[in-house]
């Protein structure tokens, strides 16, 4: 680490990123270097308080102790990422806020490709790690096709993706290197500025039991190429010294509210240029309540950073906007009832009531700071809440462009055991019959095919045709291809157009290789998990989907308050019966029983016409038909 910190030293030295530096400060360039090896891999204090962690030192701590020998030694850290990372200096795509997280990692990045430092970026899930990547790739095109100034002086990129898997290999890690170490010594030899670069996404996934990182030792220690890995969590300690470690700490308040202006189309200098304070106060508590959200112990520890951002982009594209004179649009205010419905797909996959007080817990943050926010002001007629089935209806019908700005696919969390959900979802027409539409695959849970890669294979093979083609896919118990998928889940997708014609492309791992496949803009994803295998879901993984939890009893519920009130207080009579029936000769009596099966029944006694109306059977009719197939039975068998 002393070693790599008296390259960086040099490197800050020779280079001049910024054109009001006319000479080398030996102080900046001791106190860069020094944040890159040892500052930026600790937490802040306020990511210690958020995760009751007391005993690691802090950033806070360090900065201090350095403020001895180099004062103001944060100030000069973060005076020099804002000159670094700005818009001035690199093309930032529309919706992306420039905060500390995406400063920190263009910087880190960017350094660490041009020098051939390893580095790790470590984080939770949707802090803009694997984006901020793609950010530096999309700007560093070589002094020929870079559009800023800034980055025509600095070597353009040439990317080796591979993607962590639980079926990676160190054979296929190393074939990786291999091509990127040929790649770059055909570039020196030409005198061409272009540097390779590998790039490990999900470094968290591979098994560690097998050390398959274990290959990187010799390649991380001879630099020949520039290593860049995106993980969730830290490496062995064999690996993190070999490399520069980022640690990414949750975002505080106010680099919450930065990212929500950017989300929002807004700059972040907006509250002081516009008047309308109402605004800013409006998302001032939208960010206050996801905060009281994460810390209230009554709501399920399933929500990260993305689903936040996908909330705040559904708000933004679907919200009225106003063109100033200078040609920009932007929204002018935030409706309950447009929170509401964002909230819905992306906050749910939990159960009714604690999605209520999830909703009641941002309203209330927000009625801090703008009292007048409230639903009871919408029109009192209409229905604020939709239901979960409609919900997910809803989000299936969005256009190709609404999912590609705020869609997400879908999680079903099943309450059942026996797939009741998938098999409702199809009966109520929300999910499609037609092959031509879907494809539905299943995993078994058979020794044989646990182990059997290459089954694993032919089902990523068929996937990628569907993919290819715009169908829906609908994935159950197929837990073990999920880490081969994560880029596509993650909708990490590049985009190649040429005048008319547009192509989407991501990345995944078909048993040990990593390909490029393409993205039909009609193609949908749709996973289901039982929720007892909820609690054993990985964050990255969980974090990439809207989540929606659907069992027997809620279709039974919606389909029961479509009824007459007659026919409601009928139903509601008969389950009362029943369960006071159950009770009365004990729940185990009864064979195969579950919490499904009275709702089942009771759902299977409603039905619906051909114009969607809903009404009970005849039960006096099916009866009397049941007695009639019974009598000659009955006579026979007295």
């Amino acid at each position: 680490e002393i070693q790599r910190c008296f390259n960086l030293i040099d490197f800050f030295w020779t280079m001049s990123y910024n054109e009001d530096y006319n000479e080398p400060n030996p102080i900046r360039c001791i106190a860069l270097s020094l944040a890159l090896i040892y500052y930026f891999r600790l937490p802040t204090k306020e990511d210690n308080a958020q995760r009751n962690d007391y005993n690691t030192p802090t950033r806070e701590k360090l900065a201090e102790i350095l403020s001895e020998k180099i004062p103001d030694f944060a100030q000069i850290i973060q005076n020099e990422l804002e000159r670094f990372v700005n818009t001035d200096n690199f093309v930032i795509p529309d919706g992306v806020a420039v905060n500390q997280a995406i400063r920190e990692h263009i910087f880190s990045i960017v350094v660490s490709i041009v020098t051939r430092t390893p580095l790790c970026i470590i984080g939770a899930p949707g802090q803009s790690k694997t984006l901020s990547f793609q950010i530096v790739l999309q700007n560093l095109q070589g002094s020929q096709l870079s559009k800023k100034t800034f980055c025509k002086c600095l070597p353009a990129i040439d990317p080796f993706f591979c993607l962590g898997s639980k079926y990676s290999r160190s054979e296929d890690i190393a074939y990786v290197f291999e091509r990127a170490i040929k790649r770059e010594q055909q570039y020196q030899q030409n005198r061409i500025d272009t540097r390779c670069v590998v790039f490990l996404d999900e470094a968290s996934l591979p098994d560690e039991k097998k050390m398959v990182l274990k290959v990187l030792h010799p390649y991380l220690d001879e630099c020949k190429v520039a290593f860049v890995a995106i993980a969730n969590k830290s490496f062995d300690a064999a690996n993190a010294n070999r490399m520069i470690c980022i640690y990414r700490s949750l975002p505080s308040k106010d680099e919450q509210k930065i990212l929500a202006y950017g989300c929002l189309g807004l700059q972040t200098e907006y509250e002081h240029k516009n008047i309308n304070k109402h605004l800013d106060k409006i998302i001032y508590g939208i960010c206050q309540g996801y905060h009281r959200v994460l810390s209230n112990t009554n709501i399920p520890k399933i929500f990260h950073d993305r689903d936040f951002l996908y909330m705040l982009r559904e708000l933004r594209f679907e919200l009225p906007t106003t063109t100033t004179d200078d040609e920009e649009t932007s929204i002018n205010t935030i409706k309950p009832i447009s929170l509401l419905r964002a909230l819905e797909d992306n906050f749910n996959g939990i159960k009714q009531k604690e999605f209520q007080e999830l909703i009641e817990i941002f309203l209330k943050s927000i009625e801090e700071y703008s009292p007048n926010f409230s639903l009871s002001n919408e029109r009192r007629q209409e229905k604020f809440y939709r239901d979960i089935p409609t919900i997910l209806q809803d989000s299936l019908k969005l256009d190709s462009k609404r999912r590609r700005l705020y869609g997400r696919y879908k999680l079903i969390i099943d309450e059942s055991e026996d797939e009741s959900a998938i098999n409702l979802l199809f009966q109520t027409g929300i999910l499609d019959f037609d092959p031509k539409r879907i494809s539905i695959f299943r995993m078994s849970d058979f020794s044989d095919d646990i182990n059997n890669e290459l089954r694993n294979v032919e089902i990523l093979s068929t996937i990628k045709l569907c993919m290819e083609t715009g169908k829906t896919i609908l994935m159950i118990n197929t837990n073990r291809i999920h880490g081969s998928l994560y880029d596509i889940f993650n909708q990490n997708f590049s985009i190649m157009a040429t005048g008319d014609m547009r192509k989407i492309f991501s990345k995944v791992a078909i048993g040990p290789k990593t390909i490029d496949v393409a993205i039909h803009e009609d193609f949908q994803c749709i996973v289901h998990v039982k929720r007892n295998e909820f609690k054993d879901i990985p964050a990255p993984f969980l974090s990439r989907f809207q989540k929606y939890l659907l069992s027997i009893n809620d279709f039974y519920r919606i389909r029961l308050q479509k009824l007459s009130r007659h026919e409601q207080i009928i139903l509601n009579n008969i389950e009362e019966k029943i369960l006071s029936f159950i009770q009365h000769f004990g729940r185990q009596y009864f064979y195969g029983m579950n919490d499904n099966t009275l709702y089942s029944c009771l759902l299977s006694l409603i039905k619906i016409n051909e114009n969607e109306e809903y009404s009970l059977l005849n039960l006096n009719q099916y009866y009397t038909q049941l007695t009639i197939k019974l009598k000659s039975f009955i006579e026979q068998n007295p």
